[in-house]
């Protein structure tokens, strides 16, 4: 496909790119090499490339996605060392990418975007940021914004712990300078970051380690092979092996959808199957009975995500460890008390209780045409074209937004066909002198209606509410999720059918608007 790459006057347009994680990099890059644009400015809030991947740094980090599909499909990495590539291996891999296309010559780190307001007199994005070492604030605009900062960004930290009086921290902001020898430290969180650290914390020495998790899920094998310089070589010097390699770890991980998002007959087989998988690694690793009960899960497979790992169960017999299934009622000084009366005093409280995915996009922060707030569009669902497009914002571009997000692929691909999107997105607006383009209601609302649709066949959708993941306050009152609520977030089905669909691009899915305002 040809692409149109200037106005009709040689002109292009200011790009502002909001994060600097996979989303950034990958939404510059492409820019550069389909529209041959540099007009571009990349805000970052940290101090480099990497995003979640600089963030989270905690002992264990790794990836739970095959390491080749991480990988953009056009910067292949054919040196990974691993099936599941540790924290510090992407981060490279993330940074040389970004090195390799001058992306550095680009960014603003350090720079936190703190308010975007569409200017229609103007037909431009005014993005008001602040720097956070500095503290000088301005203003600058776009003509375009590409909204990259993904779901793990924003660490959320139930206030009920804000009064813990030992040392605390969430896991995606781990103090590297705090030495766990012989402390007494709790770990609240049994999600995929929590079964990374709690190994590792088991055998740092700790006197004491207490692991807190409501909820626990099913954990199976990680074949987590090394690669040999055998493979290697053959990544690198043929490609049609590399290609048939990477296609079929795709499609194969692909078909894990059937356990999330299918209720047919082989989709229960396939449960079956990796329900069977994780109940004899809970038997094989944990010998004591009761422990065992405590960490089979009661919801079915697929109501949340399953997690690898060989060392998480083995980890949990050690004799100074102890899970708690009992909820916490209570946080005084630096004890935690639960459901069962037991308290335990701890000097370190490690926080792996997820992240505020709906605070993403705050209150206030998204001011779209005519001065509404988008957000406010999204009650009590969110409404987006496939995760990239929302009505109300022009020249509003996401990467992994509302109803795109995957339980079982890796995010790569998601972000790939969404800057392509873009993409294509931006030569039309040049090829026509457009100054704006917004998705339409008639394709945001068809797109939501299939999402929804297909969210009601989860398997989530098909069991009550869960309760609290870890806290259990009797005087906090809590609003139960919505039968629908993971449909909010993710994509369900395969990703070779979300990549197919949205890149059936139309012009027609927009509406336009000219300089002289003239809507087309």
């Amino acid at each position: 496909m040809g692409f149109t790459k200037t106005f009709s006057d040689g002109s292009t347009p200011e790009i502002a790119i909001i994060g600097g994680g996979l989303s950034g990099i990958c939404a510059a890059i492409q820019l550069q090499r389909m529209l041959q644009l540099t007009t571009y400015k990349i805000f970052e809030a940290e101090s480099d490339f990497g995003g979640t991947w600089l963030l989270n740094s905690y002992p264990g980090c790794a990836c739970d996605n095959l390491s080749h599909l991480y990988s953009l499909s056009f910067a292949p990495n054919y040196e990974w060392s691993r099936k599941y590539a540790p924290q510090a291996e992407i981060l490279e891999y993330l940074q040389s990418t970004a090195r390799a296309y001058n992306l550095y010559d680009n960014v603003v780190f350090n720079t936190k975007i703190n308010r975007m307001q569409w200017r229609e007199d103007r037909k431009k994005w005014a993005l008001e940021w602040s720097n956070l070492r500095t503290g000088e604030e301005g203003v600058y605009e776009a003509d375009v914004v590409m909204h990259g900062t993904g779901f793990f960004n924003i660490p959320m930290i139930p206030q009920e712990f804000e009064g813990f009086r030992g040392v605390k921290w969430h896991s995606a902001r781990w103090r590297h300078d705090v030495d766990l020898t012989g402390k007494r430290v709790g770990v609240v969180g049994v999600n995929a970051s929590a079964i990374q650290i709690i190994p590792k914390v088991a055998d740092s020495k700790v006197k004491v380690l207490h692991v807190y998790g409501r909820n626990p899920g099913y954990v199976t094998p990680q074949f987590d092979d090394t690669y040999s310089t055998t493979w290697k070589f053959l990544f690198r010097k043929m490609p049609l092996f590399y290609f048939l390699y990477t296609t079929f770890l795709y499609y194969a991980l692909d078909s894990t959808f059937l356990v999330y998002f299918s209720l047919t007959w082989y989709s229960a087989l396939h449960r079956a199957i990796i329900s069977l998988t994780a109940w004899w690694h809970r038997y094989r690793q944990i010998p004591d009975p009761v422990l065992r009960a405590k960490l089979t899960p009661t919801r079915v497979l697929g109501s949340k995500r399953t997690v690898l790992s060989n060392n998480y169960y083995s980890s949990l017999t050690q004799d100074h460890v102890e899970y708690h299934r009992e909820a916490i009622v209570k946080v005084e000084g630096n004890r935690i008390t639960t459901a069962d009366g037991m308290t335990q005093k701890l000097d370190v409280l490690i926080l792996a209780t997820g992240f505020a995915v709906p605070l993403r996009f705050p209150k206030g922060y998204w001011i779209g045409r005519g001065g509404m707030d988008v957000t406010d569009t999204w009650r009590p669902v969110a409404r987006t074209y496939f995760g990239t497009c929302t009505p109300r914002a022009p020249n509003f571009f996401m990467a992994w937004g509302p109803m795109s997000g995957s339980f079982h692929q890796s995010v790569t691909s998601v972000v790939e066909a969404q800057v392509m999107f873009m993409v294509k997105s931006l030569s039309t607006m040049m090829e026509n002198d457009y100054a704006s383009m917004e998705i339409t209601e008639k394709a945001t609302y068809k797109f939501a209606s299939l999402a929804l649709r297909r969210a009601a066949l989860s398997a989530a959708s098909r069991q009550p509410p869960p309760a609290p993941a870890v806290v259990d306050f009797p005087q906090k009152k809590r609003q139960p999720p919505t039968k629908a609520g993971m449909g909010i977030s993710f994509w369900s089905g395969t990703l070779a059918e979300f990549r197919y669909r949205l890149s059936n691009y139309s012009p027609q899915l927009f509406t336009a608007t000219r300089h002289d305002t003239r809507e087309h």
